[in-house]
Parts: C-alpha cells; sequence; structure tokens
C-alpha cells in the first residue's frame, strides 16, 4: 500500500527490491521494500535503526532546531532563511559556514573536516559515562547535519517557488518565454535531488565501520556537499549569475552525486533515479 496519507493505492513488483517508487495518485515517494521515505545509499535496516535512534533521542536534539546562530566575525544574531549553507553576515559581510562556523575562504578546501567525525582512538580505555559522552556527541554531529539539510530542502523548495513567479513575471513583461527560463527550474530541481542524496549519507556514515572505505566515502560525502552548496548559492543569486556558469555546476554536482551511489549503493536499481 502507499504510504501517502488517505492514499489505498497498491503497488505490486516482480521482486520486493528496496527501490525508489512515486505514487502516480498522491505524488508521495517512497522505498517499495520498506515503506519509508526513498534512503539511497542507506539501506532499509540502517534507515529504520536511524529513524527510531532520532525518534527516541529527539528532546536531546531539540536544541538543534533553532534557526539562528551568532556570527563568528562580530557576533550579531543571524537567521537562516535559505538553503545554502554558506552564509554572509548581512552586517559586517563576514563569509562563513553555517555547520562549523568556519571561515568561507579557506572553507572550500576542508569540507573533509566539516562533513566528517573525528573519533576519539582512547574512548575505549575511558570509563563508561565518557564512552557515553562521546556516543552522543557522535550522534548529535550526525543528526544536526541530517536536520539541518532537511531544513535545506524545506527552504530550497520556497526558493523554486519564487523562481517560478519570477519567471511568469518575466514572461508576462515579454522578457523571455519559459523556455528561455526554464534553466532555473531545472537547477534548482536538480539541487533538491542532490540535497536529498546527501541527507541520506548521514545515517550511513553514521553506521560505517572507521576504515579505508568510511574514508573513501566521507571524501566522496565531502566533494558533493561542496559542489551543492556552490550550486545553491549560485541559485539564489540567479539574476547575477551566468547561465554557462550555472549549467556548468548543475553538471558538476550531478556526477559528485552519481559517483558516490555507484561507488556505495549495493542496491543498483537506485541508480536509475
Amino acid at each position: 500500500f502507499c504510504p501517502g496519507p488517505n492514499c489505498k493505492l497498491v503497488f505490486r513488483s516482480k521482486e520486493p527490491k528496496a527501490k525508489r517508487t512515486i505514487c502516480e495518485q498522491c505524488k508521495t515517494t517512497f522505498c517499495f521494500k520498506c515503506g519509508t521515505e526513498y534512503h539511497a545509499p542507506t539501506d532499509c535496516p540502517t534507515i529504520k535503526k536511524w529513524l527510531t535512534k532520532c525518534a527516541d533521542d529527539s528532546e536531546t536534539a531539540n536544541y538543534i532546531s533553532a534557526h539562528t546562530k551568532d556570527c563568528p566575525k562580530c557576533h550579531i544574531c543571524i537567521e537562516k532563511n535559505g538553503g545554502c549553507n554558506h552564509m554572509q553576515c548581512y552586517n559586517c559581510k563576514h563569509d562563513f559556514c553555517w555547520m562549523c562556523l568556519g571561515d568561507w575562504k579557506s572553507h572550500g578546501s576542508e569540507y573533509y573536516e566539516c562533513s566528517r567525525y573525528k573519533e576519539n582512538p582512547n574512548i575505549v580505555n575511558e570509563s563508561v559515562h565518557a564512552q557515553a559522552r562521546e556516543a552522543l556527541k557522535k550522534y548529535l554531529h550526525y543528526y544536526e547535519r541530517w536536520e539541518n539539510h532537511s531544513k535545506s530542502l524545506k527552504l530550497e523548495a520556497e526558493t523554486l517557488e519564487k523562481i517560478k513567479s519570477r519567471i511568469n513575471a518575466k514572461v508576462m513583461n515579454s522578457s523571455g518565454t519559459w523556455i528561455d527560463w526554464q534553466y532555473l527550474v531545472d537547477a534548482a530541481s536538480l539541487l533538491a535531488k542532490c540535497r536529498y542524496t546527501l541527507q541520506y549519507t548521514y545515517p550511513y556514515a553514521y553506521y560505517l565501520e572507521p576504515g579505508p572505505r568510511k574514508e573513501l566515502f566521507e571524501y566522496q560525502q565531502a566533494q558533493l556537499e561542496a559542489e551543492i552548496e556552490n550550486l545553491s548559492w549560485k541559485i539564489e543569486r540567479a539574476e547575477t549569475t551566468d547561465r554557462g556558469d550555472l549549467e556548468n555546476q548543475i553538471d558538476i554536482a550531478e556526477k559528485r552525486r552519481m559517483t558516490l551511489l555507484k561507488d556505495f549503493l549495493h542496491v543498483k536499481l537506485f541508480l536509475c533515479d
């Protein structure tokens, strides 16, 4: 059955595999095998564990839900009203990363450090309480990024609607046709697809055992995140962004997404989406 609200459509498949399914009636997107939201590259058992953990620890993570942080330079309170994590303080014009508050000038080469969690190699020798604190710290690292990308998706959906409204206004004023401006809608749609994949890389990384495979995954995750934020920054400034530059960024972001899925997705049926 479709998990969409008040939808009674029934789906049938020759093989009950994990694959992206879209209900043609209510437009709900879900995993055919487990019925949760589509979750590549994370597999069904892992995403169920993650969602259960998030529900159990929701009170602990409530403080993360705030939309405001202080500028790391002038310390004025800033509200995040867009999906992009490349922030510019309206007061002092300082550019920084919303997630780690690092200076954006050097952040381009440090995405690997921003997105990955640094394990404490000596934690096994610490007290039970210390190990519990470390476990919570690790969870909050991944949960904060998971939740942040979820919020960015909602904010960028609002940006897409604003783009469509601006395009309608331009068409009405004879400033081109919808075909002339379609690339902006395509860019915003691709951004949503890439960020959705990125959001689900964090449960995958949380449960991944330390080692070369995790290091490679976190490297590719950071590469994807960097290109997504570049694309988001350009879309939010679409009026001043060169069309060729934006289309090139679309291509780069999608290639990063597909590279990560091809290298780490066990179920190849996901690759068509």
